[in-house]
């Protein structure tokens, strides 16, 4: 198990976790948001050979909509 922290909250995941794989264990649904790790964003392209490691930074970012 690894440690990370998603939008500020510090969680336990299983290790050699990819980005697609770690929004399927969240249970993201939704389409429309972006992610970043360690402040990088991460393109849609990318998400199965970004590997998630211990101690990252996850930010899981909706679109606001607002006028």
């Amino acid at each position: 198990m690894i440690k990370v922290s998603i939008n500020g909250e510090i969680k336990e995941l299983e290790e050699n976790l990819n980005v697609k794989q770690l929004i399927e264990a969240l249970n993201y649904k939704t389409k429309g948001f972006a992610i970043a790790i360690n402040t990088t964003f991460v393109p849609i392209a990318k998400y199965e050979n970004t590997i998630i490691n211990d101690g990252d930074t996850i930010d899981i970012l909706a679109p606001v909509q607002g006028g």
